[in-house]
């Protein structure tokens, strides 16, 4: 068994930001990184755009390069699990039932997709996305024509964005969305239509109010039977329902849980030396007032370097107004704030000619923002409002 000052369980930006920022605030201690996956921590958007689409390569998608862990002393360990934590010894398990002991131990671990509790979906080609291994076999498959028909599942960004990125590479693609808009997460009808309207314009059959009750096929995928009793033909079919908080090696650690990892402003769990950062983090908002879990590229990003500085006994926490950010068909889009509570919804500008501004009010103060082709200062102006509870900026 061997001991370190600081264990992280987790293969994500959330783990390589946290391993920069310690080292950089003057972390001297030994780190060990423990990761299911078998790549180095690496970026998660492109495995639904750039890299699916064969814009980039998967070296291209690395947060840092392989040879930077062994330059920090880092030792790393891929495809090795941890299957348990016990906080009392200070201990993490793997699956061989080695042990390794830590003085600091921080849960990065992120989300596992939903897959679809429905017959069929276990054929050979139902597949979800979340590792590069995912992005690579169904960029794979499109690039070597055993895919001439994609059905798409779900209307999470993940999905919207695979649906496009697919298309783009030749693919037939059929959206199924039980919702009765894209992106209708972000409660904006206006969006809604013009997404829809791009989205049929580059050949997408999209279908709203409608659920896969069956994937049939024999060896492998043939298509899916849906509530609503279309037949739809696939060779393909990527699930995109959603995420759960990995959590599993928790289980009878007494860690608080509960919509993820409960952890504190400087993400520190319930168990002493033991924090929480990324996807599974329950934490305090401060902006808001109340306890957020994020699931997007930028919440790693920052979280994982505040966690990294708290680890190394520096200031840190968290103190900045969320934000996220996807494109498809080359229509980008970034959201700020918190979606939560607003009571009206005004859009400005003209989203077909991709310059707008959605502002999200609650009782005229700007709680979110919705930015499509803004200058940096309008962002800023944006997010400076959002965090001092004031109303939206002009916007002229």
């Amino acid at each position: 068994m061997a001991d370190y000052d600081l264990v992280i369980v987790g293969g994500g930006l959330t783990t390589a930001r946290a391993v920069r920022a310690y080292r950089e605030a003057g972390g001297q201690g030994s780190v060990a990184l423990f990761s299911g996956d078998r790549f180095v921590p690496y970026h998660r958007p492109p495995l639904s755009k750039r890299y699916l689409r064969g814009e980039i390569e998967q070296e291209d998608t690395y947060v840092e390069p392989s040879s930077y862990y062994d330059e920090q002393g880092v030792a790393v360990h891929l495809e090795t699990p941890i299957v348990r934590v016990d906080p009392d010894t200070h201990e993490i398990g793997l699956q061989s039932g080695e042990r390794h002991g830590y003085r600091k131990l921080l849960l990065a671990t992120g989300a596992r997709p939903r897959r679809p509790v429905v017959p069929g979906a276990d054929l050979e080609g139902v597949r979800t996305l979340r590792f590069l291994d995912d992005s690579t076999r169904i960029r794979g498959a499109a690039e070597g024509g055993s895919v001439q028909r994609a059905l798409v599942v779900g209307g999470s960004f993940i999905a919207c964005e695979v649906a496009a990125s697919l298309r783009t590479k030749g693919v037939a693609v059929t959206l199924l969305h039980r919702g009765g808009g894209l992106f209708d997460a972000l409660r904006s009808d206006e969006l809604s239509a013009e997404l829809d309207r791009i989205y049929r314009a580059e050949g997408v059959d999209v279908i709203y109010g409608d659920e896969v009750t069956e994937f049939r096929g024999g060896d492998r995928l043939m298509g899916a039977e849906t509530r609503a009793g279309l037949s739809i033909d696939a060779d393909l079919a990527v699930v995109g329902i959603g995420v759960l908080p990995a959590l599993d090696l928790l289980e009878g650690s007494e860690i608080d849980t509960g919509n993820g990892v409960v952890v504190d402003e400087r993400y520190q769990t319930s168990a002493e030396d033991v924090y929480a950062a990324g996807d599974i983090a329950n934490f305090p908002d401060p902006i808001f007032g109340r306890r957020r879990r994020i699931e997007h590229w930028s919440n790693a990003n920052y979280q994982g370097t505040e966690v990294g500085k708290v680890l190394a006994g520096a200031e840190g926490g968290y103190d900045i107004v969320s934000s996220f950010f996807t494109e498809v068909f080359g229509f980008s889009l970034k959201v700020f704030g918190d979606l939560e509570g607003f009571d009206a919804f005004e859009l400005h500008g003209s989203l077909s000619d991709r310059k707008a501004v959605g502002l999200y009010l609650a009782e005229g103060r700007l709680v979110a923002a919705l930015s499509i082709g803004q200058e940096d200062s309008t962002e800023q102006a944006l997010k400076d409002a959002i965090k001092a509870h004031a109303p939206p900026p002009s916007l002229s």
